[in-house]
């Protein structure tokens, strides 16, 4: 199988670590009481935020859901998103179709390697089906949960073979790193490792900032100067699941995910991608967490994370016409207490978004009840000036706008547990 059981945090303390920094980055990880990373503030590009968003898809489980391919497709253009992460193309022709057609819908691949293989033939096949539609071509996915005793050397041999493969057939195409399951074994691997540091940072059913901060701190020890994606994260929705993480209802992890994106780039994360797209086979006891990752359900039916997701992307490209030039001047006053996070993003045509979130939890791991973070009020003051066409939304809440303002110099927002975005020019 390309992806592995997600059982991060039954594994997180488990194996030997074997250096000392091996020891310091496990108790970064495991730290769960981290705060939200730092998230830049200073006019992002929009543009950028929606190219950050990927989903994992597996185009070639033809005993799944994923063999619907034409519904699937179809799914993913209503979604919206650039990206997929799927397997390297292989003899499957379920994948080498699913690949091809993304592609042609104008979805790039991030395509993850097989160690079995040749690299130079991975790689060659991956560029016949989908020529300059690969974003990245990726390491072996938690090798160190793949039963190779000697799965560090394995990798120290491997991924240089890889590198040279990319650079010789595709070399304007980035190389990902490996990832690993159990967060004190990338201290095993090579420091000099090609590729980008990549993580799996699953909030195991709770808020996503502290898993997002944890993966950050961990890349700062080992792989400081290195950019950085995340290949998975997400949220299972088995609620009656007694093994893996901890599940989050639908409506909780419809909460969490915009949050999650937007914490990831803002904090410099170049990609994320959220696993994945369909619930692969029935599981209507809700029991089998492998069975319940998707943003759709079994019958391809939408779940509120996909809409609330598309609706992002939606509100995000929906500009109000050409704003000003000038600096994001936009100021936020918290009108009582708790953090508020805040994400300031620029469109192509000088239009504005502010994303404000609140770091708080939704929903209870233990109980699986939710949990009312009640609203804390915040103004957004522009500066002096009348900010046109002021539109603001809540993807976890509603499909379209809430409020439309055609003119304003002020705008008070109560704040719950989902992401706000305001649009402006």
């Amino acid at each position: 199988m390309p992806f592995s059981v997600r059982g991060r945090l039954a594994l997180a303390a488990a194996g030997i670590v074997a250096a000392v920094v091996g020891a310091v980055v496990l108790a970064l990880v495991l730290d769960r009481q981290a705060g939200p990373p730092a998230v830049r503030s200073d006019g992002l590009s929009a543009e950028g935020f929606v190219d950050s968003i990927g989903v994992n898809v597996h185009f070639s489980y033809g005993d799944t859901a994923y063999a619907r391919q034409p519904e699937v497709l179809s799914r993913l253009r209503e979604l919206g998103v650039g990206h997929v992460r799927d397997a390297m193309a292989n003899p499957s022709e379920l994948l080498r179709s699913g690949l091809q057609a993304s592609a042609e819908q104008g979805i790039r691949g991030t395509l993850l390697a097989d160690p079995a293989r040749d690299p130079v033939a991975a790689v060659g096949d991956s560029v016949s089906v989908m020529g300059d539609g690969i974003a990245a071509f990726e390491g072996p996915n938690e090798y160190d949960n793949s039963g190779d005793p000697a799965w560090s050397t394995t990798l120290g041999g491997y991924m240089p073979a890889l590198a040279a493969a990319v650079a010789k057939l595709a070399p304007d195409v980035p190389v990902l790193g490996p990832t690993v399951i159990d967060t004190s074994n990338r201290a095993q691997l090579p420091a000099d490792l090609p590729g980008l540091f990549n993580a799996h940072p699953y909030p195991g059913g709770g808020p996503p900032e502290p898993a997002l901060s944890q993966a950050l701190q961990e890349r700062s020890v080992l792989a400081p100067r290195r950019g950085v994606v995340f290949t998975e994260t997400g949220y299972h929705n088995a609620l009656a699941a007694t093994v893996s993480q901890p599940p989050a209802s639908e409506e909780a992890a419809a909460i969490y995910l915009p949050r999650l994106f937007a914490t990831a780039f803002g904090a410099g994360v170049r990609r994320t991608f959220v696993y994945e797209l369909v619930d692969e086979k029935p599981d209507p006891g809700l029991v089998d967490p492998e069975q319940h990752f998707g943003l759709l359900r079994n019958d391809l039916s939408p779940k509120p994370a996909f809409t609330a997701i598309k609706t992002l992307i939606a509100a995000i490209r929906a500009s109000p016409g050409p704003g000003a030039a000038g600096p994001l001047s936009t100021k936020l006053r918290v009108l009582g207490d708790g953090a508020v996070e805040r994400l300031d993003l620029k469109r192509e045509d000088g239009s504005r978004l502010v994303a404000l979130w609140r770091p708080v939890t939704v929903w209870d791991v233990d109980a699986r009840v939710p949990v009312d973070p009640g609203q804390l009020p915040v103004e957004l003051n522009f500066a002096g000036r009348q900010a046109r066409d002021v539109t603001v939304w809540r993807p976890s809440v509603a499909t379209g706008p809430v409020q439309s303002l055609a003119r304003s110099e002020k705008l008070e927002v109560g704040l719950e547990g989902d992401l706000v975005l305001v649009s402006m020019r």
